[in-house]
């Protein structure tokens, strides 16, 4: 493959540009991570870069490295593709992704990588084995961890304790909305002692989950890292109580309102799980000679 056509398909062209704007070699989970593809879709981009003369693969015990090309060639190419302006939000969301990441090094290096024993299907679906009565790993996600995901958290744990761990963090962590411990009190749930968490510390912690949800808008969504492994990831946008207006009692009606739709979507994700995975244990059953 030639360079021109090298960089004629799309996540190509992204990653090259994310190599470009990065000026030092990245490693293949922060490009998989930046780009938001899955790991076997980067890893044929690259090794199609790479027969390509553009990209150079290094390395690194067990991880791969990839930098751009120094020869006149591929430098004359690069630079015009730096010339050529970009203004589209996926761009924006990759050169922040980039940012993000490279903050996300220790010693110059990539330190949160993706566990062993996840197929291509896996990581494209985001479909996990529901063999056992194993607890699945739930991560609620909003911008601050003061409301939204607050109650999911709550109402999840409360509808499917036995089947999920659950947590919630927050793209930028607050203190939590004294309206939202009230409507939950109204409905029977102490969430007062709760403190809100950041969602980059659990990521930088190496934190796996089977489902990470956002509660927020697909925007605010963007900024959300891609977690490691086999994750399935839903967008469940509410409104945000922390933007209501008026008084009191008008406010705290307003978010009653958000918690009854939250409670209602939170219920029904937990009994489709339920259904499925009794479906599953049937069929195993059936299966034992």
């Amino acid at each position: 493959m030639d360079a021109y056509k090298a960089l004629g398909e799309e996540t190509r062209l992204r990653l090259a540009r994310v190599l470009l704007e990065a000026r030092v070699p990245l490693y293949l989970p922060e490009l998989v991570d930046i780009v938001r593809r899955p790991q076997y879709a980067v890893s044929r981009a690259m090794l199609q870069l790479v027969r390509a003369g553009i990209v150079v693969e290094e390395r690194h015990g067990k991880l791969r490295s990839y930098g751009l090309a120094t020869d006149s060639f591929t430098d004359r190419l690069l630079e015009a593709l730096r010339a050529i302006p970009v203004d589209d939000g996926a761009w924006l969301t990759d050169r922040d992704r980039l940012r993000w990441r490279l903050d996300l090094r220790v010693g110059g290096r990539c330190v949160v990588t993706y566990p062993a024993g996840y197929t291509p299907r896996d990581y494209l679906t985001g479909e996990e084995p529901m063999e056992g009565i194993e607890k699945r790993k739930v991560l609620f996600v909003c911008v601050h961890n003061t409301a939204r995901s607050q109650m999911a958290e709550a109402y999840l744990r409360h509808y499917a304790g036995d089947l999920f761990e659950v947590e919630s963090a927050g793209l930028e962590p607050g203190v939590l909305n004294p309206i939202v411990v009230e409507a939950m009190a109204d409905d029977g749930f102490d969430i007062s002692h709760k403190v809100p968490q950041s969602v980059v510390d659990l990521y930088r912690a190496g934190r796996t989950y089977a489902y990470v949800i956002t509660v927020c808008s697909r925007e605010a969504e963007e900024k959300c890292p891609v977690f490691p492994g086999p994750v399935r990831r839903l967008n469940w946008p509410f409104p945000d109580p922390s933007r209501f207006e008026g008084a009191h009692e008008e406010r705290l009606a307003k978010t009653i309102e958000v918690r009854n739709v939250i409670r209602e979507e939170v219920l029904q994700f937990a009994q489709a799980y339920r259904a499925r995975h009794a479906a599953s244990a049937r069929t195993e059953e059936g299966a034992t000679p």
